[in-house]
């Protein structure tokens, strides 16, 4: 049978993390030293308390299908931690799942979603994916939101702003008034506010600030967050979003026609990752500290300008002063220096000279790769 895929497949793009990710591994399988600097998951193991636990609660019987809104052990520790109540609190296979079920349940066809660029690509695709339209507005050179650009953007169709501090790919941090700022532009204009909080553990020097800080779920917000990053639980799948009991529903409806729910001794480990893992949490950030230090040393020692992340574990670097016009620098870097990076086009139009470069990795790849990449861009 011929298959034609339909039309709303070819407009999404693939994930760009992912696919430089394998590009790289072809390399590495044909024998060929790749440093791999691109992909954003943590290189520690999971912690050995939230293993255990799972197998605990495998042992115990938590191998059958969980309630689609998730076990009421995991959604109570997850509003203990928030301050909210299980009831505004679902389980979802990863924070992406959580979006992907949050915009389904707020957006009709057509209804648009503010990014702020540099985003991570799979928001514009998702929102494509639900039947809505991406407005994309592009930060400042110091990677900060636009107040006005996301004003200037706003329209009759505008449902959304989806935010995302500490911000991928840029590590930024936003700041109180940031935060402020974009939930009274969401109060002012009667928009939803998607908040992807999945790097609020990893923060360096600067205060974060959760938009649960000014401005309630009754307000419109829609917080998302998982154990991946945090918790060096990638492929556990598990994530979790707190909102509007009514959205909820809806949400859980969705999962129960889908995914059905995450894995159920997931979620029991999970509560032992919350009550038991903080020191664990602390000793993987401290490292990821560490090495960001050694990466700000490297690039100031070489005069490469770049804005200093206070967040997430990536550095978003233009390089279109060492790299000709129109090339690709993460496609150069693979090539030529065996680093492989996430290009810059990916997160949005204005970037094409940049690259991504993830430090969750370990500390001889990290300056193994910066060396590579100092020797070919000739610093």
């Amino acid at each position: 049978m011929e298959f034609n895929p339909p039309e709303r497949l070819f407009e999404l793009e693939e994930s760009a993390t992912l696919k430089a990710s394998e590009k790289a591994n072809s390399m590495i399988a044909s024998g060929i030293k790749v440093y791999k600097l691109d992909v954003g998951e943590p290189d520690f193991k999971t912690p050995k308390k939230i293993i255990d636990a799972a197998y605990t609660a495998m042992n115990n019987g938590m191998t059958h299908y969980a309630p689609s809104i998730g076990v009421m052990q995991f959604r109570e520790a997850i509003a203990s931690m928030y301050n909210v109540k299980p009831e505004n609190v679902i389980a979802t296979p990863g924070s992406k799942q959580g979006i992907f079920y949050a915009l389904f349940s707020i957006l009709n066809p057509g209804d648009e979603v503010v990014i702020i660029n540099p985003a991570w690509p799979s928001y514009k695709q998702i929102v494509k994916l639900v039947g809505g339209v991406p407005r994309e507005v592009n930060a400042n050179e110091q990677f900060v939101p636009d107040i006005n650009g996301i004003e200037n953007v706003i329209g009759n169709k505008t449902k959304a702003i989806l935010v995302n501090s500490p911000n991928n790919p840029t590590g930024a941090v936003y700041s109180k008034s940031t935060i402020k700022a974009i939930a009274e532009i969401a109060h002012d204009h009667n928009l939803w506010v998607i908040s992807d909080e999945i790097y609020n553990r990893m923060v360096y020097d600067v205060e974060y600030v959760s938009f649960l800080d000014v401005m309630g779920i009754e307000d419109g917000l829609i917080l998302v967050n998982g154990f991946s990053k945090a918790y060096a639980m990638t492929g556990w799948r598990l994530g979790y979003t707190i909102t509007l009991k009514d959205v909820v529903k809806q949400m859980a409806k969705i999962q129960g026609h889908t995914a059905t729910s995450p894995a159920t001794f997931a979620q029991i480990a999970a509560v032992t990752a919350i009550n038991e893992c903080e020191d664990d949490v602390k000793t993987m950030v401290s490292e990821f500290g560490r090495r960001r230090s050694k990466i700000i040393s490297a690039l100031n020692q070489k005069g490469v300008r770049f804005t200093i992340p206070s967040g997430a574990f990536y550095f978003f670097i233009d390089l279109g002063k060492y790299i000709s016009r129109g090339v690709d620098p993460a496609s150069y870097l693979l090539e030529n220096a065996h680093v492989s990076t996430t290009s810059g086009e990916a997160f949005g139009d204005k970037y094409s000279t940049f690259v991504r470069i993830s430090y969750a990795t370990s500390n001889e790849t990290i300056e193994n790769g910066f060396g590579k990449i100092f020797e070919t861009l000739k610093v």
